[in-house]
C-alpha cells in the first residue's frame, strides 16, 4: 500500500516549498512563476502565500504584486543562528573525537582571528608520544595544516591583503617563505581539497587540514590531524587528506553552508 502524506504535512510540505522558492530568488516573483517552480496549482500557491504574509514569512509589492520573502523570514533566521546547535566548537568536537580515534592522532579545530589561528578545541592523541597543543595558542596561518587550509579558502582579495601584511617568517629548512611559492601551494590545496604541513612550522611534525566554512560560504576554521613524522609520515598524511576533508564538508554543512549542486 503506497504511504500518502496527511493533510497537514502535506500543507507544510508546500508551504515550504513556496519559503524555499520565495528564499531562492534573487527578485520578487508574479504568482505564475512561483506555480511553475513549486509545481503545485495555482489556487493552492495563491492560499499559502495568504497565510505566509499573514504570518510575516511573505510580502507582497501592492503596485506590482509580485511576491517576495518577507522580515519574518529573517527574524526567524537570526534567531535560528544563535542556537548552540550552530556552534562551531559544539559541532566539531564528535567528530574530532571520532577522528582520534579512527588514526591514534591529535585533531584539533583551529579558527580564523585577524591573520593567525587559533587552536579553538582539541582531542589528543591516547599515545604516549603526541602531538600537543595548548587550546587558545595563536599559530601563523602559513606555515601550519590548518592555516594554510584557511588560507585556501579565501577569496583571491583577502588572500592578497594577507600576504601584503604578513611577514613569512623562515620557522624550519621547509618553511614557505616566498608569496608565489605559498599561493601555488594553496592551488594545489584547493585542488586536491586539504592541505598539508610537512615539518613546515616544527620539525618531525606532519599534519593534514581540510577547510571549514559558514553558511555564508566564509572560511572560518579548519580541521586538522597531527602527528610525530615517525608516524604521521607525508605519505600517511595525503592518504588521510579524503577522511578530514570529508569531516570538514559535514561540519561546514551542519554550520548550514548550502551543498554546491552538481554540473
Amino acid at each position: 500500500m503506497r504511504w500518502k502524506p496527511r493533510p497537514m504535512v502535506q500543507s507544510l510540505d508546500r508551504a515550504f516549498d513556496v519559503l524555499e522558492t520565495l528564499a531562492a530568488s534573487s527578485d520578487d516573483l508574479p504568482l505564475s512563476q512561483i506555480t511553475e517552480r513549486t509545481g503545485l496549482p495555482l489556487g493552492t500557491v495563491h492560499r499559502l502565500l495568504s497565510a505566509l504574509i499573514a504570518r510575516g514569512y511573505a510580502a507582497q509589492n501592492p503596485e506590482t504584486r509580485l511576491y517576495g520573502p518577507g522580515p519574518g523570514l529573517l527574524e526567524v533566521a537570526a534567531r535560528a543562528a544563535m542556537s548552540r546547535r550552530f556552534d562551531l566548537v559544539r559541532i566539531a568536537r564528535p567528530w574530532l573525537q571520532e577522528l582520534t580515534a579512527t588514526t591514534d592522532e591529535t585533531s584539533n579545530l583551529l579558527t580564523l582571528h585577524g591573520d593567525e589561528g587559533v587552536y579553538s578545541e582539541q582531542v589528543a592523541s591516547p599515545r604516549l608520544v603526541r602531538m600537543f597543543t595548548e587550546v587558545g595558542q595563536r599559530v601563523p596561518l602559513y606555515c601550519t595544516g590548518g592555516g594554510k587550509a584557511i588560507l585556501s579558502g579565501l577569496p583571491p582579495d583577502q588572500l592578497d591583503a594577507y600576504l601584503s601584511r604578513v611577514e613569512l617568517r623562515m620557522w624550519t629548512a621547509k618553511t614557505l617563505t616566498s608569496p608565489q611559492l605559498l599561493l601555488r601551494e594553496l592551488a594545489l590545496c584547493r585542488e586536491r581539497g586539504f592541505a598539508l604541513d610537512d615539518e613546515e612550522r616544527e620539525v618531525g611534525v606532519c599534519c593534514v587540514a581540510a577547510p571549514i566554512f559558514d553558511r555564508f560560504g566564509r572560511c572560518i576554521a579548519a580541521l586538522s590531524i597531527s602527528g610525530p613524522s615517525t608516524r604521521m609520515s607525508l605519505e600517511r598524511a595525503i592518504s588521510l587528506g579524503a577522511l578530514v576533508r570529508q569531516i570538514a564538508d559535514t561540519c561546514s554543512s551542519q554550520l548550514g553552508l548550502a551543498p554546491i549542486p552538481c554540473k
